[in-house]
């Protein structure tokens, strides 16, 4: 059984605009090859947000920021020493980390899985009777899975990623 998650790749270019946004940065500028320190602070305070906060995969974190994963083990390893003893790292990382945790409190929520499920039917989800992938909705409290066929799989799977993108889930692909 492989399970990916769909929804880290989109948190963590969240995190990559938020973090230019304060830095006064280029939209994409984190994944640039320089090593200077007004895009070389900003990256490593992004990947350890991502690793640490929110439990994003090292690919993807290194992925996105077009580095290798040793630069992500790296970028945290150096975390605790950095927001200790580096004034700078220590305020740039405040700042994103509450722009980011304020940028996410305000997504809506379900209350049971019902009402997801209602919600998907209503947005036109097809449940396949003879499944051959399985498309999770996970919350913090319950899951929901999807029967889909390859036929109907990637429709039902945008008709997901742009139902739920306000709302407080992830959202998986099983086979």
């Amino acid at each position: 059984m492989i399970k990916v998650n769909l929804t880290d790749e989109q948190e963590m270019k969240d995190l990559c605009e938020i973090a230019t946004q304060i830095c006064s940065l280029e939209k994409g500028s984190l994944s640039c090859k320089s090593r200077r320190k007004e895009y070389a602070l900003p990256r490593t305070i992004v990947a350890v947000l991502a690793r640490k906060e929110l439990g994003i995969h090292y690919n993807i974190v290194a992925n996105i920021l077009n580095r290798d994963r040793c630069s992500v083990y790296h970028y945290e390893k150096g975390h605790q020493s950095n927001y200790q003893g580096w004034k700078d790292y220590r305020v740039l990382f405040n700042k994103i980390y509450n722009a980011y945790t304020d940028l996410r409190i305000p997504k809506k929520q379900f209350n049971e899985p019902s009402e997801m499920t209602k919600y998907l039917t209503d947005i036109g989800i097809k449940h396949s009777k003879k499944p051959e992938l399985y498309i999770v909705i996970s919350t913090a409290k319950w899951e929901v899975q999807i029967n889909t066929d390859c036929k109907s799989f990637s429709k039902n799977m945008e008709l997901c990623k742009l139902a739920l993108k306000d709302y407080n889930c992830k959202i998986y692909i099983k086979s």
